[in-house]
């Protein structure tokens, strides 16, 4: 059985300038360093071998070895993907843009912290970018994003980290995979002929393991069970994997992942998903493209602690986004309340969670319709209009004609 923990990959993430001269030289990087108070530069040396500056910085009592490289952007590939709107001018520029700064470093245990101070440094090195490039995941991010993510107190989630890609292939056939995980010390998961018509429950169950992955800092072993979600009548979503290297003679050579068509950037620590059928009696996962998609309408995801109080927390940074939205025509929000349920003879109060409908919200309440019961009390039920304070939400959803926006993408209203 292998293991589904790895050694680390590097985290490679580069800022386009929108000013080229903003680099010119590694003393005003190490300049910016010593004038940011989130950051202590304990050590300056060199990279033999990537022939570049190799900075130990101190955040938050973590040290980090950070390589700082000016190089090119013809990295750049065709198939990376823009995340967000881009400013004109980020957009221009990019067409345009001739060099970068990249930051190379190893995570730490601590993953999202990691991820959030690689994102901090790069945007306190460089004053103005125009884009954001992740080389693990093949995307760019918005200028805008940076700055707002560089300013929280809090880390972006899971999502972030890694991406989940679609190879379109022949016959309606696709090969989906993730990126990104391996930076994170886990197995790249991967889905290979699928039918395009089950994209979106492949995708699903993929992003769903792969965030709570990185949120609970674990992955299982090779066909180990891992529960990513419970769906109700006692049913639950459990998946697996098999490493890439033993499955292929389980599918047509020229599909796309086998034989020559399998790139070598998908060869070295990737796992085939598996998943447990929806039936109760199956003891055996079966490969997730043999698998017929079920309904994950009903689907719960139990966050881990740590997790749950992320996301409160960025709930409540970005309730002036929430505010904001919620007077824009069209826009509808849906919010997730802290509510008091119970207390014990010691004194001890419990609480649980509801989600409505937000009517409105004034600097200190929340008008809401409640959109199910309170599950362990009386306290509030279907359809219910009630008033909390805004200090009782700890979770988000705006929909604004068609685009989700919630506390991790919060950014596009402040714009």
């Amino acid at each position: 059985m292998k293991s589904g923990i790895i050694k680390k990959t590097t985290s490679y993430i580069m800022g386009i300038p929108m000013n080229d001269m903003d680099i010119n030289t590694p003393q005003m990087i190490y300049d910016r360093i010593a004038g940011s108070s989130e950051f202590e530069l304990k050590d300056v040396s060199f990279d033999d071998k990537n022939i570049c500056p190799m900075l130990t910085v101190v955040y938050k009592d973590m040290e980090f070895i950070v390589d700082v490289k000016i190089e090119p952007v013809s990295a750049i590939e065709p198939d990376f993907m823009l995340c967000h709107p881009m400013p004109d001018s980020s957009v221009k520029k990019i067409k345009q843009a001739q060099i970068g700064i990249t930051t190379s470093m190893t995570f730490n245990d601590d993953i999202l912290a990691s991820h959030h101070f690689q994102l901090k440094f790069l945007d306190c090195i460089l004053p103005e970018a125009a884009a954001v490039v992740d080389f693990n995941v093949r995307r760019i991010f918005s200028p805008v994003w940076l700055k707002k993510t560089a300013a929280s107190s809090v880390a972006p989630g899971p999502s972030y980290i890694f991406s989940v890609n679609v190879a379109p292939d022949k016959n309606d056939k696709s090969w989906i995979f993730t990126q990104g995980l391996n930076r994170c010390g886990f197995m790249e998961l991967e889905v290979i002929n699928a039918d395009n018509s089950n994209i979106d429950f492949y995708a699903s169950a993929m992003s769903i393991a792969s965030s709570k992955a990185i949120s609970e800092r674990v992955f299982p072993s090779e066909m180990e069970p891992f529960e990513i979600a419970k769906l109700g009548d006692d049913k639950k979503l459990s998946v697996t994997w098999r490493f890439w290297k033993g499955e292929m003679s389980a599918y047509p050579q020229d599909c796309l992942g086998v034989g020559k068509k399998r790139p070598k950037s998908q060869s070295m620590f990737n796992g085939v998903l598996f998943i447990w059928p929806d039936d109760g009696k199956s003891k055996k996962p079966v490969r997730a493209n043999e698998l017929a998609p079920f309904c994950m309408d009903k689907a719960v995801i139990e966050y881990s602690a740590e997790e749950s109080l992320r996301i409160e927390a960025l709930a409540k940074e970005t309730l002036p986004a929430l505010a904001k939205g919620l007077t824009l025509p069209e826009s509808k929000a849906l919010v997730k309340i802290k509510t008091v349920s119970s207390g014990d003879s010691e004194g001890n109060v419990n609480f649980e969670y509801i989600w409505a409908e937000a009517d409105r919200i004034d600097e200190e309440n929340i008008y809401c319709t409640a959109v199910h019961d309170t599950l362990f009390s009386k306290e509030i039920t279907n359809g219910e209009k009630f008033q909390t304070s805004i200090k009782n939400i700890s979770d988000w959803i705006l929909n604004l004609r068609g685009t989700r926006i919630a506390p991790d993408n919060a950014f596009l209203l402040e714009n």
